[in-house]
């Protein structure tokens, strides 16, 4: 009989055993940590970015997060939403201190390019579409902006977002759920 294929709920639990692994190692290894920055960079710029006014200061916030990553990675005790939880907590938490010593900023702040249209048109009609879109994402309450970041910029499962804000499973899912319903709802009447 032919070896399958690893389903995708087994490459997660790989990966999720790996980035415990390098977890443990990063606390007298810094190449470790380097594996995990590597792994999880990306995921964390994309939530900081739905945080932060601009990429620049994205990028800010992620080495800032990272950098409180090191040095607090010897405190690192796994826990069921795995590391790249740990490290979107750590993210939050920085993006928090930077709002503080800012007037804030709303979680969602640009607007993809419009330039893949060929008539200022339907690029104007995007724009508009998208600043409907910002507005209502931006009327959210806190903690379902928040969940929708975890959800779609950094790819979180429920379990994990719920890690980060220090909710349950089905508390997390009611968020996205309820979030993603108003969305929904004030899309219709904006129409």
């Amino acid at each position: 009989m032919e070896d399958a294929a690893p389903r995708p709920a087994e490459l997660h639990a790989l990966s999720l055993e790996r980035d415990e692994e390098l977890a443990l190692e990063a606390r007298s290894d810094p190449a470790a940590f380097g594996a995990l920055y590597e792994r999880h960079r990306l995921a964390v710029f994309r939530y900081l970015r739905t945080r932060s006014p601009s990429e620049e200061d994205a990028a800010d916030l992620t080495a800032v997060a990272f950098e409180r990553a090191l040095a607090s990675v010897s405190k690192y005790r796994p826990r069921g939403g795995g590391v790249l939880a740990w490290l979107l907590r750590i993210a939050r938490n920085a993006a928090i201190d930077a709002g503080r010593r800012t007037a804030g900023v709303p979680l969602v702040s640009d607007l993809p390019d419009t330039r893949r249209f060929t008539s200022p048109e339907l690029a104007a009609m995007d724009r508009e579409r998208q600043a409907s879109l910002v507005a209502a994402v931006n009327r959210l309450p806190d903690v379902q902006r928040e969940a929708l970041a975890l959800r779609y910029a950094a790819g979180l499962t429920a379990a994990q977002i719920g890690e980060v804000l220090g909710k349950t499973d089905r508390a997390t899912q009611k968020l996205i759920t309820r979030a993603l319903a108003t969305l929904r709802e004030e899309y219709r009447h904006d129409r």
